[in-house]
């Protein structure tokens, strides 16, 4: 990996899901994911059902496990690392379905859990708006646009997921955008898309 920085939030992104509360939450989500992409939006009663935990116990543990799950004006939940929400950037294709990432590592990593053979990623570039594209399955990355296409990463702990890693995980169309945006925020790293797409699959796999 190009620097030190990097290297220490990608073990730190693995110590933290490899942890006794990370690996509950790695269930856990990977169980509603499971369910958004085969039925949609799930009532709390359908995720509850799913988890086999108390339909109103849904929401407050995974917010106990600092992770807030995505919910639409109707208070079913559309979001767990997968969401359903179309106004987010990153986007990906998951089982034949358009779906969309909470930040730009998640577009990186799920078409690996799921061993898609060719997810096509658009995303936008956090700086100029400019658009990206790739392909990414489980050997790799393939075709982005532009070839100069870079990514922040942020630390995953301190408070809500969302919050101190997925708003700040980002494409950039360049390293030196990337780098500018790491310059501005010392807890951000940059790296390359093919860097991150190896730390996703260093989290992939533990699943």
């Amino acid at each position: 990996m190009s620097n030190a920085r990097v290297r220490q939030l990608s073990d730190q992104l693995v110590a933290k899901w490899t942890s006794p509360q990370g690996v509950e939450l790695m269930v856990a989500g990977a169980v509603l994911v499971g369910g958004l992409l085969a039925y949609g939006p799930l009532s709390l009663q359908e995720a509850g059902r799913l988890l086999d935990w108390p339909a109103d116990e849904v929401l407050d543990r995974f917010h106990a496990m600092e992770f807030d799950l995505e919910t639409d004006d109707r208070g079913r939940v559309i979001g767990a690392g997968v969401s359903l929400d179309d106004r987010r950037p990153h986007c990906m294709q998951l089982q034949g379905q358009r779906v969309y990432g909470w930040c730009a590592m998640d577009v990186l990593m799920f078409p690996v859990v799921l061993k898609e053979p060719a997810s096509t990623v658009t995303s936008y570039c956090a700086t100029t708006g400019e658009p990206i594209t790739l392909t990414v399955n489980p050997d790799g990355v393939h075709d982005p646009s532009p070839s100069t296409a870079s990514i922040t990463l942020a630390p995953a702990t301190g408070a809500d997921i969302r919050e101190v890693f997925c708003n700040r995980v980002n494409f950039h169309a360049t390293a030196h955008l990337a780098g500018a945006a790491a310059e501005r925020d010392s807890d951000l790293a940059a790296c390359s898309v093919g860097e991150a797409w190896a730390i996703g699959k260093r989290l992939a796999d533990l699943f």
